[in-house]
């Protein structure tokens, strides 16, 4: 029989020592000198009542928290039968002592009886060793209720409370090979309490093919002593079949010579951990709306890139830049809501055109950069951007509704190879601005002088800022005259831009800027202000004037809630006749948007203000369509009157227009007519009305005002 005498000496321990007690059958395990190692370092640091217990059911050890609630030590195992104390009611100590010797796993309530007479309610949970006896885990429910309380009171009528221990445990002996599982072990893996053996095959060929063989040779080297500890992470396979990720920890037992004998430990699951890293991981490397790579793992793939074209002279690529053209139109229309499926569409159609290993990824709001990895020849990028260009042609259904939305492409094949990632990004997207500049729907190669370009468009947008508090900008207006007669119909407010250095500067070089800053809308309202100011004055001037002001509104100023105000106010302010204003509208504007457009519109037509529907025939509005919009006057674009001297088609584009407006009851009006064979051919079809510079170029205030004191009993642009 062992005694306390057997084990090393910790005074700060003392109470985890097993006391002396004669005619009971200690357990083997508990007697072995460095067993006392164990037990020390597994039981005494566990916020557990720990007794150990004999094969007879007779209390041998108990740990500090066992002495700490219920008062008794080691030692007074050796004089008392605490157990017996513990619960003076025969029966209910007999009960224990059978749900000891019986290996009661899972909890059991009952009052016990604490050395200094209280009685406290007590969870315990009895565990059978292999070789006989147990050990006995015990919690205060006292103190789980009041830990309870506290928490029902700072929180909001929710509690927490855990019962048992969430990890699986494995007892491992090295000499017989068999393993103890405990059954939180198998249930985290599926199975019941009688489903697995105690080899320790039961474990090793349930771990994933991949990580077997890493586990084994952790396993060993701790057993051998070369790591201080087992630790490993690690996949194994549920009864389901499916892989579960699992971390196993576990300490070796050496006897007096070193030699590993016996190895404890836990299996967690941590396979929504993992889950959950994945997860983190995938969310810092991609959008969050489109499910695309973002900046941040595009840059990766694309140094891969740059560095297999380093080492291959063959190895190609090329970077496409691209953004949705007037997206910040649609955006505003539609609401953010559906700019966010619209921009799910647009990622859908570029999938579609795109190879599985290609890199799509979304930079930006309505931005978009592809790696196109691995070409055959560079010139392939080139075919994948027209394709790309093309595919957005067609509609994007958004909500059940239909919506146009183009896009601009800047493409930067593979060049200067020593250049940073982040710079062909930089190039690519030049090159996209080029293409925006240019009209859009298109695709645009970068070249090295365009960031010269750049740099001349970052100054022009800086002066653009201050041309509008310098009061830089002012307003032409341009003649527009009936085709039978050359009568003066009416005018077309047009911005100009007179910069101090520059001189003159044409819309078509800040307009562009303009949209994309949303600093068209100040423009916008200036130019409707002076505009509608100088038509006021001219009809005081001159009373018998009967001239419509014709003025344009951008597809950003008719998204604005506000621009049925804006109008309204400026009218009231100036003076001016609502019906002596027609605002031009185009009809890719109307189209992005329509039910928006329409309300707008109709508040417009409600106080008598026209409407004129601009660039007719580039857009994609239907007849049907066309035919419930409140417009006065369709505009015919200029590019089919340029080239209706070449050109049938555009002819008989014209014929159909001027049919359409017949039917629906609208004037039509010609614009960009430069010759006369142009204006004759307009008359011979039937166009009443037409501008452009065969009548005038735009003219300041001083020669609108002197052309205008050439004229008298003009008409409205309505008449014919």
């Amino acid at each position: 029989m062992a005694s306390t005498t057997d084990y090393p000496e910790h005074p700060d321990n003392e109470s985890l020592a097993p006391a002396d007690i004669s005619d009971l059958s200690v357990p083997n395990w508990l007697v072995e000198v460095n067993s006392y190692q164990l037990v020390r370092d597994t039981f005494s640091q566990l916020p557990l009542m720990v007794a150990i217990y004999s094969l007879e059911g007779v209390l041998i050890s108990v740990n500090e928290e066992f002495t700490q609630i219920l008062g008794w030590t080691t030692a007074d195992l050796v004089t008392q039968d605490v157990l017996a104390a513990c619960y003076p009611d025969p029966s209910t100590c007999q009960q224990v002592r059978a749900w000891m010797l019986g290996g009661q796993y899972g909890w059991q309530s009952i009052p016990t009886h604490t050395r200094s007479a209280q009685v406290i309610e007590t969870l315990w949970s009895y565990i059978r060793l292999p070789d006989g006896s147990g050990i006995a885990c015990g919690q205060n429910i006292n103190i789980l209720h009041q830990a309870q309380m506290a928490l029902l009171e700072t929180t909001e009528r929710y509690a927490l409370l855990i019962m048992g221990i969430n990890d699986g445990v494995w007892d491992w002996d090295l000499r017989t090979n068999e393993v103890y599982y405990s059954p939180r072990w198998k249930v985290l893996l599926g199975y019941q309490e009688d489903e697995l053996g105690q080899t320790l095959e039961e474990w090793v060929n349930r771990i994933h093919p991949q990580d077997v063989e890493r586990v084994k040779l952790n396993l060993t080297l701790h057993v051998q002593g070369q790591t201080p500890h087992f630790q490993q992470e690690y996949r194994i396979r549920h009864k389901n079949g499916q892989y579960r990720w699992a971390l196993s920890r576990g300490q070796v037992l050496r006897d007096q010579y070193g030699q590993a004998y016996r190895m404890a430990g836990s299996l967690t699951d941590q396979t929504e951990h993992r889950m959950a890293e994945t997860q983190l991981l995938h969310d810092a490397l991609h959008d969050l709306l489109t499910g695309l790579p973002n900046r941040a793992l595009l840059l990766d793939r694309l140094g891969q890139a740059l560095r297999h074209a380093r080492r291959r002279d063959t190895y190609h690529f090329a970077l496409l830049f691209i953004d949705i053209d007037r997206f910040k139109v649609i955006n505003d229309s539609l609401g953010h809501s559906s700019g966010d499926q619209l921009l799910i569409e647009f990622t859908h159609r570029l999938q579609q055109y795109l190879r599985p290993d290609d890199t799509i990824a979304r930079v930006g709001g309505d931005e978009f950069v592809i790696l196109l990895d691995d070409l055959g020849e560079l010139d392939d990028a080139l075919i994948v951007a027209q394709r790309l260009v093309s595919a957005f042609q067609a509609p994007f259904i958004v909500r059940g509704q239909s919506f146009f939305a183009t896009a601009s492409v800047g493409v930067h094949l593979k060049s200067d190879l020593n250049q940073p990632a982040d710079e062909y990004i930089r190039n690519a997207d030049i090159a996209m601005y080029r293409a925006k500049v240019a009209g859009g729907n298109r695709y645009v190669i970068f070249q090295p002088e365009m960031h010269a370009t750049l740099r001349e468009r970052m100054q022009l947008e800086n002066s653009l800022y201050q041309a509008l508090e310098k009061q830089e900008l002012c307003v032409y207006y341009q003649p527009i005259y009936s085709l039978n007669n050359n009568q003066l119909k009416g005018f077309e407010a047009l911005i100009r831009w007179q910069h101090p250095v520059e001189g003159l500067i044409r819309p078509d070089k800040f307009i562009p800027i303009a949209e994309e800053t949303g600093l068209i809308i100040p423009i916008g309202a200036y130019v409707l202000w002076h505009a509608c100011q100088q038509m006021q004055q001219w009809y005081e001037q001159f009373p018998d004037l009967n001239l419509v002001l014709s003025v344009n509104v951008s597809a950003r100023q008719l998204s604005q809630p506000h621009l049925v105000d804006t109008v309204f106010e400026t009218l009231t302010r100036t003076g001016l006749a609502p019906e002596k204003l027609q605002l031009e509208i185009t009809e890719t504007t109307v189209v992005e948007n329509p039910d928006a457009a329409m309300q707008t519109l109709l508040k417009l037509k409600q106080q008598q203000i026209r409407l004129a529907m601009d660039d007719f025939g580039t857009g994609y509005s239907s007849l049907g369509y066309l035919s419930r919009l409140p417009i006065d006057v369709l505009k015919i674009d200029r590019c089919f009157v340029k080239d209706i001297e070449h050109n049938e088609n555009s002819l008989e584009i014209i014929r159909a227009i001027l049919g359409i407006a017949q039917g629906l009851k609208l004037t039509v009006v010609a614009e960009g007519i430069e010759t006369e064979f142009q204006a004759q051919q307009l008359r011979e079809l039937g166009c009443p009305v037409g501008q452009g510079y065969y009548f005038s170029v735009p003219l300041d205030v001083a020669a609108t005002t002197q052309l205008i004191r050439g004229y008298s009993g003009v008409e409205t642009v309505a008449g014919n």
